[in-house]
């Protein structure tokens, strides 16, 4: 086919003579075998040689169809679509395929080409008469324009003229809309081939100008025919557009989402100031359709929400390059005063609409057009109202109950690539939203009053409420305490952030959080800002321990209830401050050592009869094995008699002739712990003691028979397999493994699920066993202390709430 008439083609496609329309239509009607003679003709392979001659016949015989020709463009159109499908396989598997020829691709593009002219022709005979046989359905227009953005919308492609009809029937109307939609999907195809074509044969290779010679042969006429049906039906089109993108991950074969992009950006009639305000018209053609001109009201033809269309706005704008904020500007603040003025049928959207301002922001802080200042005080007063209009339209009150995924469920969530898209991008989570805008908060509102105010409403809408609501913690998510975070970076928000830190922290819930790494990766960080902000946070917590006292509770009505509360008081604190302590950098708390340790000392002297009880014990390991962790030994010198003493004593009370109840099992666990933290990070003053708890020689290892051991943990071994005639083989041992760091063996997964009175038989006995050769061995095998698993263990023992009392 020459080049000239595939031209001539292409202007026949678009108009067609009225005059001959009229006289075809005073004909006799077309035999019912024409149209499956046509479509014989056009996807038949043996026609190809002479298929622009079939094109042509089909021009001739579309004159013949002046009333119906939206009846017979269905199967037309089913048919050239089947066709071109059938064509460009050849072509790709012509390049793709090594033992296929090269020649044999050629000649599948020039009929490719040729049926895309076909295609054209149909659509446009059928959409021309759907516009212009009935003049009796032309649209009235107001003498008076609407004020405001849907009276003043920005014209252009996307505005079909106001002097053409946009409905003639409901059934012709669908008919033709349905096969634009095939016709754009089949467009966007094609035209991301040669993009997403991933070049992993040799063959391609050798051939890649072929290759890209073809490519962008394609690439041009399909971007033809998508200009000209955008220039028909534009909001139809970008429609259909946005469901490719939503089904992108969902469907093989589709293109990917920033291909819709790179063709949105390629078509001249849908640039930035066409294609947002024509996303515009679709949002409010579900939301608030009567407030809309109806020439612009979308026939809804295309599966989307105003959910889903908000978060393609969303993408759509992010991938816009900063200078397009020129061409959007007045459309964008337009509509969002518009948004503002009936909120209401836009309240599931507002959160996105947020989001949408805030890029806004964020793209116009990187450009200098027209009056800067006055255009961001413009958008903070405009994200400022949204805001709170957000929460007036949708409280989050509803949503508090739901709690978050933990740790382990995200991660699982995080490691499969979604299939639902539109779940994930169409997400209504405001706090979600309010977390990735907080952190450029600066770059949308330039007054200080107004960052105060927009902080202040999210402390008093979404914080407060989540810290107060009956299922705190279970209902704080990541999210929340990613808002939380950032605050804290917010001078303006230092007062506001830290009221709702110190609710939350001084919640007596607060250790029941719904995951470890919601405690680790959230609240650490969080914690740890306010540490240094605020100096006076340990010794608060250290003026709220009160010491031990017997007087007035050892006998009486509640004395049982009231060292319980004292007991829970007391835990609390320490644990608060165990979390303080990890939560900051090293050697953070040097100057409260000495209030520290006097406060440890007092509660050392708890008996089980006194409030606060010595049920207290093990939050106090806690709270050395934290300063072990933080503190460098050299500034730890006073503490280590107290911890030698300590852990003496609470091990031994395991003996068989021990009658001691000042430790419970729980404080024997927790102090054997510490003796082992001690070991694996083995400071230098501990190591000229250790072999009072461990025998650290090869004794170890190959104990000589008549030797009795002095460590005390081996005595304990042998006290306690000797105790009611157990033998050594009955004690199941925790079975180690090479290991290239040095770790602790007793962790809080080894006591996971050992009853109270299990613990020293399953757990403790077959531990002090193991406990000097593991130790023997992992320090003469060179291996380096495991700091992080150390951390990770104290971790789940303060966020473990079972140990409270």
């Amino acid at each position: 086919m020459s080049r000239e008439t595939l031209r001539s083609l292409s202007r026949q496609s678009l108009s067609i003579d009225k005059n001959e329309k009229s006289q075809a239509g005073q004909a006799l009607p077309p035999p019912p075998a024409l149209l499956d003679c046509l479509m014989f003709g056009l996807s038949s392979p043996n026609t190809h040689p002479v298929l622009e001659h079939w094109v042509v016949f089909l021009n001739d015989c579309l004159l013949f169809y002046p009333d119906n020709g939206s009846q017979v463009l269905m199967p037309l159109v089913n048919c050239f679509i089947k066709a071109l499908e059938s064509v460009f396989k050849d072509v790709q598997v012509g390049f793709e395929e090594p033992h296929t020829g090269f020649v044999a691709a050629v000649e599948p593009i020039t009929t490719l080409i040729t049926l895309l002219n076909g295609l054209e022709q149909a659509l446009a005979s059928a959409h021309d008469q759907l516009t212009h046989t009935d003049p009796g359905v032309y649209t009235a227009k107001s003498p008076e324009p609407v004020q405001g953005f849907f009276g003043n919308m920005v014209s252009g492609v996307f505005a079909p003229d106001p002097q053409r009809p946009r409905l003639m029937t409901a059934n012709n109307r669908l008919t033709v809309l349905l096969c634009f939609k095939d016709a754009v999907r089949l467009g966007l195809k094609i035209w991301s081939w040669g993009d997403n074509h991933v070049e992993s044969s040799s063959r391609i290779l050798t051939m890649s100008a072929s290759f890209n010679h073809t490519s962008l042969r394609m690439k041009n006429r399909t971007r033809r025919i998508l200009e000209h049906l955008f220039a028909a039906e534009a909001l139809e089109c970008l429609e259909t557009l946005i469901e490719l993108w939503y089904k992108a991950e969902a469907e093989s074969g589709t293109a990917q989402p920033a291909t819709v992009f790179n063709l949105l950006h390629a078509l001249d009639g849908s640039r930035p100031r066409n294609t947002i305000p024509a996303i515009f018209n679709a949002m409010y053609s579900r939301t608030n359709p009567n407030a809309l001109d109806p020439v612009r009201k979308s026939t809804l033809t295309s599966d989307l929400s105003d959910m889903s269309l908000a978060g393609f706005l969303i993408a759509y704008t992010r991938s816009l390059e900063d200078d397009a904020m020129d061409e959007i500007w007045t459309d964008c603040m337009t509509f969002l005063r518009d948004v503002l003025a009936n909120p209401l049928p836009h309240r599931q959207t507002l959160p996105k609409l947020l989001e949408f301002t805030a890029i806004l922001g964020e793209k116009i802080n990187n450009t200098n057009f027209g009056e800067q200042r006055r255009m961001r005080r413009d958008l903070g007063e405009l994200f400022v109202r949204i805001l709170a209009a957000t929460f007036t339209t949708k409280p989050l009150g509803f949503s508090l109950d739901s709690s978050p995924s933990t740790g382990a469920e995200k991660m699982s969530s995080d490691s499969i690539p979604s299939l639902d898209l539109r779940k994930t991008l169409v997400s209504d989570d405001v706090v979600a939203i309010l977390a990735s805008i907080l952190p450029n908060l600066s770059k949308i509102l330039i007054d200080t009053d107004r960052i105060t105010v927009a902080t202040t409403t999210i402390s008093a809408q979404v914080l407060t409420p989540t810290f107060r609501w009956k299922s705190y913690p279970q209902n704080v998510a990541q999210s929340t305490l990613d808002i939380l975070y950032a605050m804290s970076r917010i001078p303006e928000a230092s007062k506001v952030w830290r009221k709702d830190v110190a609710e939350a922290f001084n919640d007596s819930k607060f250790f029941c959080a719904s995951s470890l790494s919601l405690a680790e990766h959230g609240w650490l960080p969080i914690l740890r800002q306010w540490t240094l902000l605020d100096k006076d946070r340990m010794p608060e917590l250290l003026a709220r321990l009160s010491s031990p006292t017997s007087a007035g509770i050892m006998f009486g009505v509640g004395a049982s209830s009231a060292r319980l509360e004292g007991d829970r008081k007391t835990q609390l604190n320490l644990r608060r401050m165990v979390s303080l302590v990890l939560a900051s950098p090293e050697d953070t708390f040097v100057a409260n050592l000495s209030g520290i340790q006097d406060k440890l000392v007092d509660l050392m002297t708890a008996t089980a009869a006194s409030s606060p009880s010595s049920a207290t014990r093990s939050e106090i390991f806690m709270l050395l094995r934290s300063l072990v962790l933080r503190i460098l030994p050299i500034h730890m010198a006073s503490f280590w008699p107290i911890i030698n003493s300590e852990l003496y004593d609470a091990i031994a009370s395991l003996f068989s002739h021990g009658s001691d109840d000042t430790y419970n099992t729980y404080c024997v666990v927790q102090a054997c712990k510490l003796l082992e933290t001690l070991l694996v990070l083995a400071p230098d003053d501990f190591q000229l003691r250790e072999w009072l708890f461990i025998t650290d020689t090869i004794d170890a290892v190959y104990r000589p028979p008549s030797c009795e051991p002095v460590a005390l943990v081996d005595q304990l071994s042998e006290d306690l397999d000797s105790k009611d005639g157990v033998s050594q083989s009955a004690v199941t041992p925790i079975v180690s493994s090479r290991r290239s760091r040095r770790k602790p063996f007793l962790t809080s997964d080894t006591v996971k699920g050992v009853s109270k009175e299990d613990l020293v038989d399953r757990v403790l006995r077959p531990f002090f066993r193991q406990l000097s050769i593991n130790s023997f061995e992992s320090v003469y095998s060179m291996e380096a202390p495991d700091w992080q698993a150390c951390y990770d263990d104290l971790l789940v023992d303060i966020f473990d709430d079972s140990t409270i009392v």
